[in-house]
């Protein structure tokens, strides 16, 4: 696509959250490494030179981006974290980490997937050093501590052992980066009823009742 002087269309704030949404499904589809800035102003519409107005360059895009997803999911989980122990009285606060885990899952499960590990593995180390230490501290914040706190929280009503609450997210959000994958394998239950099952052998083990 040629460039052209921009016009006021293309570098309103409506324009950069076009191009916002469609970088991210660009990133998260192909990779970051896949996906050039003229094929991000290709599938938004735009001159290329009004996507290097709005961003200066790739990474920067990226960075955006990811925050930006992070930051739903920071908003997201919090909301459905708080809303799942809204309603539980006093005899059923002791359900309350299971109803947590269950509200956590179906957001993970109703928002496109991450693949965390492979942008970890294969995006981050492409970034700047200050930009990774950023996004890092960004997936952290966003991710990792709402559900570590769901765990802490849990442990401090006495409603599970003492366990490295770390450890704990961490392997909630593991289930959570390979339901994506699982649920290719044929004949493969749906996602709903596979974290069901994973937060049943979290809580309850896998020994026979």
């Amino acid at each position: 696509m040629a460039d052209y002087p921009l016009s006021p269309k293309e570098t309103s704030c409506g324009g950069r959250s076009r191009i916002l949404n469609e970088a991210e499904r660009l990133f998260r589809t192909r990779g970051y490494n896949a996906v050039t800035m003229r094929d991000i102003a290709y599938e938004v519409g735009i001159r290329q030179a009004s996507l290097y107005y709005h961003f200066p360059s790739k990474e920067q895009l990226f960075v955006a981006v990811t925050e930006q997803m992070f930051e739903r999911h920071r908003t997201g989980l919090q909301q459905v974290i708080h809303d799942a122990g809204g309603d539980l009285r006093a005899p059923l606060r002791r359900a309350l980490l299971r109803s947590q885990l269950h509200a956590a899952s179906r957001w993970f499960l109703s928002q496109p997937p991450i693949h965390f590990l492979s942008m970890v593995h294969m995006d981050l180390p492409l970034l700047g050093e200050e930009n990774i230490k950023r996004l890092a501290a960004c997936a952290q914040q966003s991710m990792f501590e709402p559900i570590r706190q769901v765990f802490v929280q849990a442990q401090e009503r006495g409603e599970i052992r003492n366990a490295r609450p770390e450890l704990l997210a961490g392997f909630f959000l593991s289930v959570m980066e390979s339901i994506p994958y699982v649920k290719t394998v044929p004949g493969s239950a749906p996602g709903e009823v596979m974290v069901d099952e994973m937060i049943s052998i979290l809580l309850d083990g896998l020994k026979p009742e």
